[in-house]
């Protein structure tokens, strides 16, 4: 563990540039006086000098104050704790800041997160219910006993650079029992700017609605229209992943309209029409919605607000029933040109109405 501090501790002193100093009287410094910059770089606190922390350390249950995937996003990083007290000392640092800063405050340990991975049913990799990460298995990994202190509940940018501001001129008091490397650091000096790791980046910044996919579900018969939460896709048509250069239909200027594109578009228009009027899928009592993107169309059957609801599995079954019929029977006046494949699962909705939400 020393040796790992030591070169910690160099690695620390290399990267810091010149510091400024104040002359020595201090405070009481005049005008004439003013700081100046020194090419000395102070050496850090020699590592056998290092004690532990001069004041009671809090003994609360430290479950209350862990971050979980619902606090953020975008905060700062106060302070990071090493060794066997971190959890502790970083426990009164939040105390500290919630009761007398009035911060939102909360501690990520290391061993929350080993490795940024998800072997301890970690978000946003887990289970969309699970808030908070899982440590009751036995350890896996090694982890350094690490313990951070990160502040704020800000959900945008702006309100994290106020912020940022804000902590950076707080000086704690229990950081004067604590004895650190660099103790020319004052208090929260050195905080950054960091985002919640529980939430993944896609919730961090949004994308923007694509004008083009809203353009084209447009349509009356369109998914944007679906009441629920799940649909069962029954097909899928996609265009070309790879241009030809000799293919007629990408001669001169592009032509729209016998694109491969534009095919699968009316493909699953087509075979949605025909399963709307067709008896049998009627007699089902589900709508037939289509789906259109950059990349495919598809074509899906059914709204429901669960992806375990017994009504999903029986209209499946029947439509497995059918796929055949609805392509060869020759009692029907129309026939699909392409056999419908039933999902395993229903297809949840979500991501793809937020191009069409307000």
């Amino acid at each position: 563990m020393k040796s790992s501090i030591a070169t910690m501790a160099l690695l620390g002193a290399l990267a810091i540039g010149p510091v400024r100093a104040q002359t020595a009287n201090g405070l009481g410094a005049t005008d004439s006086e003013a700081p100046r910059i020194v090419d000395v770089v102070p050496e850090p606190v020699p590592v056998d000098q290092i004690k532990s922390p001069a004041m009671e350390l809090p003994d609360d249950p430290i479950e209350p104050y862990l971050l979980t995937k619902n606090d953020g996003p975008f905060m700062v990083l106060a302070k990071t704790f090493q060794g066997p007290d971190a959890q502790r000392m970083a426990l009164a640092l939040v105390k500290e800041l919630r009761e007398e800063y009035n911060l939102p405050a909360y501690v990520l340990r290391s061993k929350d997160w080993p490795g940024g991975s998800n072997i301890r049913n970690i978000p946003p990799q887990a289970d969309p219910s699970v808030t908070q990460a899982s440590v009751n298995v036995p350890e896996k990994f090694r982890v350094l006993d690490q313990a951070a202190v990160l502040v704020g509940n800000e959900k945008t940018q702006k309100g994290q650079v106020e912020l940022h501001h804000k902590v950076k001129k707080i000086k704690p008091r229990c950081l004067d029992n604590v004895t650190t490397l660099f103790p020319w650091r004052e208090g929260l000096s050195k905080a950054i700017r960091t985002t919640n790791p529980y939430v993944a980046a896609q919730h961090l910044y949004p994308a923007k609605k694509d004008r083009l996919i809203v353009q084209m579900n447009s349509g009356q018969d369109s998914i944007a229209h679906c009441p629920g939460t799940y649909s069962l896709q029954v097909a899928e048509f996609t265009g070309r992943t790879t241009l030809n250069e000799k293919d007629p239909n990408f001669q001169g200027h592009l032509n729209l309209m016998r694109s491969p594109l534009r095919s699968a578009a009316s493909d699953a228009e087509k075979m949605a029409n025909i399963m709307r009027k067709d008896k049998e899928v009627q007699a089902l009592g589900q709508p037939v919605y289509v789906y259109h993107d950059r990349t495919s169309s598809k074509v899906f059957v059914g709204s429901f607000n669960s992806p375990d609801d017994p009504r999903a599995l029986e209209m499946r079954n029947a439509l497995v029933k059918l796929a055949v019929p609805l392509h060869t029977s020759p009692t029907r006046s129309k026939t699909l040109d392409t056999v419908i494949a039933p999902a395993l699962a229903l297809t949840d909705l979500t991501p793809i109405k937020k191009h069409f939400e307000p």
